[in-house]
């Protein structure tokens, strides 16, 4: 197996790097807002072209730089997860999808803005994370701007309740391939603190983080125009 560098630390110049670049992005697509929505159709393949590389690249980059194994190498981090959703509401437009998004979409805030076994910007996999992150993040905020899509209050009901399923099936499915799905093995933080204080911490805090998520997004809503481009 190739050996491929260490992980970044949290601020350091590569993780820098990545919240520079967002910064970047987020600036330009709130800027140019009008021409976002004028060339959203353009925009819309070259975003759902990128995921698909971005996808591309992960896979490979597990194929070739390690070894392909159940323990880190399936679509089952919740930041994989968006992605495939995703795709599938660009080349949709479903609402629900879109409300999925924006939900599971809040725990790729934390996994950015607080990196834990991420590599850096010059290895593929460390491309492959600022790529996935990049397009996770802003994507609803795109989809707001661009398709018109709106959520409602009360969506983070239906939404949280599917991330408990999914909460479930990880906890359960990591013992069984030595996982770190959800970074429930190698925790990013409290990391001595026993499973029975750690699980209900982390379904708190996500309630917690799509509550401010929620409160964000309305506000979002309020300062677009609504134009349903569906």
């Amino acid at each position: 197996m190739v050996s491929y560098g260490e992980f970044i630390p949290m601020f350091g110049t590569d993780h820098l790097i990545f919240i520079g670049g967002l910064a970047v992005m987020a600036v330009l697509l709130f800027r140019y807002k009008d021409k976002v929505k004028e060339k959203r159709k353009t925009i819309t393949k070259i975003i759902l072209f990128t995921s698909l590389i971005q996808q591309i690249l992960l896979y490979s980059s597990y194929f070739f730089l390690k070894e392909f194994d159940l323990s880190e190498s399936l679509p089952l981090h919740i930041s994989r997860i968006n992605t495939i959703i995703g795709i599938f509401y660009l080349l949709t437009k479903k609402e629900i999808l879109f409300t999925f998004l924006c939900y599971f979409g809040l725990s790729a805030w934390a996994s950015f803005l607080y990196p834990s076994r991420v590599y850096g910007i010059t290895h593929p996999l460390g491309i492959s994370f600022f790529i996935n992150h990049l397009i996770t993040l802003l994507l609803p905020f795109y989809a707001m701007i661009a398709q018109g899509a709106r959520l409602r209050k009360g969506d983070k009901n239906t939404v949280f309740k599917w991330f408990l399923v999914y909460l479930v099936f990880v906890y359960f499915f990591n013992p069984l391939v030595d996982g770190n799905y959800f970074y429930l093995k190698h925790k990013p933080f409290l990391k001595d603190v026993s499973d029975v204080i750690y699980i209900p911490f982390v379904i708190l805090l996500t309630y917690a983080l799509f509550s401010l998520g929620e409160a964000l997004y309305m506000k979002v809503q309020v300062s677009l125009p609504h134009e349903n481009k569906h």
